[in-house]
């Protein structure tokens, strides 16, 4: 085989790899980046502790939020500046210092905007 067959065959085989990869590309890109999806669960949640008041809550919740914060970073490398918070440690804050998820129990206050992440 001569070198200007292998190499060739060698450009036929990396059309090929693109010709599959190339439709790919924006679904990859899409995904990478994307907003963290929010939970919104975790905003439906509401939280009760027996005997315990709304402002106990508050800051046990603020509390939690520092605890489950979590760093995102844009596609560029740089930080987001809007907080998120993990999910699951939050709830698992939550449920260590004795709050439950029950339906009619107090609830995060209006306008406290984190992302939510997994």
């Amino acid at each position: 085989m001569t070198l200007s067959k292998m190499r060739e065959l060698r450009h036929a085989s990396v059309r090929r790899v693109i010709g599959v990869l190339a439709p790919l590309a924006p679904l990859a890109m899409a995904a990478a980046c994307a907003p963290a999806v929010p939970d919104d669960k975790i905003f439906t949640l509401t939280w009760g502790k027996l005997g315990i008041g709304y402002e106990s809550f508050v800051g046990t919740r603020n509390d939690c939020v520092m605890a489950a914060s979590v760093v995102t970073r844009d596609a560029s490398g740089r930080e987001n500046p809007m907080p998120a918070v993990s999910a699951s440690r939050f709830k698992s804050c939550m449920r260590a210092r004795g709050w439950e998820p029950v339906a009619g129990g107090y609830s995060a206050p209006l306008g406290y905007d984190v992302r939510i992440v997994d």
